[in-house]
């Protein structure tokens, strides 16, 4: 395993000991030293992981002092970034979640194709529609395919308030560390059309997000399928060095 592999194991490592209770809030983490004989791993592997736990938030290290525990969960915020502007994209929205079905299955050639993972895989298929406040009528249809090594985070979903991803990172230990999201225009399917009480063909977006975590490894991926009259889609963008 690479150096950079490892030190994401043992920082995945020490979150789940966070996760568990080992070390609280305001606690301090054993010495580097400490660490290095507990995972058998070079000072240089323990600092990149200690590092990535500061990146996420968890940790707060000065020189001189003890490593010292500043929360015992990964804050899920994400910003999405388009590389050939650096402009910053946020998507966010007060929501509810109605679970419509929950079915296993395997992921055929076509399947696969569309969720550009490999065929064979197994996944949880969760149909779930998203409200906002307390309209009856949903705003986004979502086909979630959860891993099957994870799927026993389902049975919570339904009366989960918050992303599903956040649930896998509570329960499992995972390091969501991206989120890799594309936007294409479709016409409605008739499974989608019927659900959002929408006429069939019309024009329609689909938002695919891959989460992946530390290791490169996508444990979700969701496909959420908008009617285009009720996306909206604003950039902000700023000249730098404007004004000072």
């Amino acid at each position: 395993m690479s150096a950079v592999r490892r030190s994401d194991t043992v920082a995945q490592e020490i979150i789940e000991d966070l996760h568990r209770g080992t070390y609280a809030r305001g606690d301090s983490l054993p010495a580097e030293t400490e660490l290095c004989r507990r995972f058998d791993v070079s000072r240089s592997t323990v600092r990149s992981a200690l590092s990535r736990l500061q990146d996420l938030g968890l940790i707060e290290r000065h020189q001189g002092a003890a490593t010292r525990v500043i929360a015992t969960q990964v804050a899920p915020v994400y910003v999405h970034s388009m590389t050939a502007s650096g402009d910053l994209l946020n998507f966010a929205g007060p929501t509810t979640r109605h679970i419509q079905s929950m079915t296993p299955i395997v992921a055929d050639e076509d399947l696969a194709g569309q969720l550009g993972d490999r065929p064979g895989r197994h996944w949880l298929h969760i149909g779930q529609t998203r409200h906002i406040g307390e309209e009856p009528i949903p705003a986004v249809w979502t086909d979630v395919y959860l891993a099957r090594e994870y799927s026993d985070i389902a049975e919570e979903l339904p009366n989960y308030p918050g992303l599903i991803y956040t649930l896998l990172e509570k329960r499992h230990g995972i390091i969501i560390n991206e989120i890799r999201q594309s936007i294409v225009a479709a016409p409605l399917a008739a499974k989608h059309a019927q659900a959002l009480q929408a006429d069939e063909g019309e024009g329609a977006l689909k938002l695919t997000r891959r989460y992946v975590d530390v290791n490169g490894a996508c444990w979700i991926i969701t496909v959420s399928t908008q009617r285009a009259s009720t996306f909206k889609y604003d950039i902000t963008l700023t000249r730098r060095g404007a004004g000072k």
